[in-house]
């Protein structure tokens, strides 16, 4: 029988493992997170950029795995020295149009 902590091992090493076959299908972090492949990245936004740190808003689409409808995927990249965090996020087309909106009538109104 399993101790505890062989068991918490074999779990970790599951999910490292299953992580890994979902970056190497997908091709990217960004990718393996949200489930699809980049098919383009359509562009990307500076938010902030110092000498030490940069933060940008690149919009990618992707082609979804398991044949559900393409994902469009902005994605918040902070980079500083020794650190990255990567932030995406999984938008149908109609939630991409809304958001779109959203941003034009704020982008309106200042």
């Amino acid at each position: 029988m399993l101790d505890p902590a062989e068991l918490i091992g074999i779990a970790v090493l599951a999910l490292l493992g299953f992580f890994l076959f979902r970056y190497l299908r997908a091709g990217s972090l960004v990718g393996a997170l949200l489930g699809g492949r980049i098919r383009e990245t359509v562009g990307e936004t500076t938010l902030a950029s110092s000498a030490t740190s940069s933060a940008v808003l690149p919009v990618q689409t992707l082609d979804a795995f398991s044949g559900r409808e393409p994902i469009i995927a902005p994605t918040i990249t902070r980079k500083a020295p020794l650190a990255v965090s990567v932030t995406p996020f999984r938008l149908t087309r109609a939630q991409a149009l809304e958001v779109a909106e959203l941003l034009a009538r704020a982008a309106r109104s200042v």
